[in-house]
């Protein structure tokens, strides 16, 4: 099978440091290269992988912290040169896997969307407009969020769990990794460190919507001994941080989650993550076993104990045989298929 996949222009894939969405692109090159067929990549240049990249951009363009004119003019000649590429290889390709591109404009092919949440690269809100198109879900909480879309399945994310060592005699500190803006609630893990005397380190991504979230709910607590605010990590940083840590933190107070990277990342390392039982936390946390669900972190501060008592390695054997990319591959495979029987009734 020969499939086109749409990444945005905000980073390469795979990405050098921040960028979910592009690390789980690359694998899922990489399991359709495995399983011999011919994937071909719609994204920026300066992409390294395993088969034909077509440019969409020369080079990746991160989100800046403060919007502008000119960011939101580059935005829209990107969107345009992605429409005049895949217009031109879309005929000789078997299907059209976009992520979070919008194929509103090309349903005269077969076509899939695995909706991740990118600000700005969305043209048209498709929880809204967009119910004939077919998507496939990152979680089955996400089709309970979009009721009325046409979904075609669920494929859990998933990387190559042997690229995570598991570690099973941890430091004595708490992590959060993640985007530091109000969605992701960073200040919340903070607040937890904090009134449990525990220590924190704090790595992360801040873009585009989170500068004013960060000075107000971030910076006042950096000089604080308990906080370690690391910034941006590349892979080897962020194996060595929450593979380390004692636990891992996914507050979320302020988006339902469509899946979580970094919670199956810690979990290949060993480590359990305490969450928010909200979203799709349920799916990829087994409570009391691979991590702790709470309503808040006021209560989580009551069961620390407990979230480090787990067992690690069943944390790490659990996220390996439930989330990877050969099994996501195969998830794909099968909502591919499953587009393209319903794109032939409708010819």
């Amino acid at each position: 099978m020969k499939i086109v996949i749409i990444a945005g222009p905000y980073y390469p894939v795979p990405p050098t440091k921040y960028g979910g969405t592009e690390r789980v692109i690359y694998y899922l090159i990489k399991g359709l290269k495995e399983l011999g067929h011919e994937p071909i990549l719609l994204g920026p240049a300066d992409s390294q992988v395993d088969c034909r990249v077509i440019p969409i951009v020369d080079r990746s363009i991160a989100f800046p912290k403060k919007d502008s004119p000119a960011f939101r003019r580059q935005v829209t000649a990107v969107l345009a040169e992605t429409a005049r590429q895949l217009r031109k290889v879309a005929p000789s390709v078997d299907i059209i896997h976009s992520h979070d591109f919008d194929l509103s404009s090309f349903q005269q092919f077969p076509n899939l969307t695995t909706m991740h949440g990118h600000i700005g690269f969305e043209t048209l809100p498709y929880y809204q407009l967009h119910e004939r198109l077919p998507f496939v879900s990152i979680s089955k909480d996400q089709q309970a969020t979009y009721p009325g879309l046409n979904w075609l399945g669920v494929a859990y994310n998933g990387l190559d769990p042997a690229e995570f060592p598991l570690i099973t005699k941890p430091a004595d500190y708490l992590c959060f990794i993640g985007r530091f803006d109000w969605d992701k609630s960073p200040h919340l893990a903070i607040q937890l460190a904090l009134s449990t005397a525990t220590k924190l380190k704090l790595a992360g991504k801040l873009d585009l919507g989170g500068a004013d979230y960060f000075k107000k709910e971030i910076k006042p607590y950096l000089k604080h001994p308990l906080i370690d605010y690391l910034g941006e990590v590349d892979m080897a940083q962020k194996i060595e941080l929450v593979g380390r840590a004692r636990a891992n933190l996914h507050p979320l107070l302020g988006r339902r989650e469509p899946f979580g990277l970094t919670v199956i990342e810690a979990a290949y390392l060993g480590t359990p993550t305490m969450a928010m039982n909200k979203a799709s936390m349920p799916e990829l946390i087994e409570h009391g076993q691979s991590g702790w669900l709470v309503e808040d972190f006021v209560e989580g501060s009551h069961y620390l104990d407990k979230l480090y008592a787990l067992d690690r390695r069943y944390v790490s054997r659990r996220a390996r045989h439930r989330f990877n990319y050969r099994l996501m591959t195969k998830q794909y495979l099968r909502a591919y298929r499953r587009a393209i029987r319903e794109f032939a009734k409708k010819r």
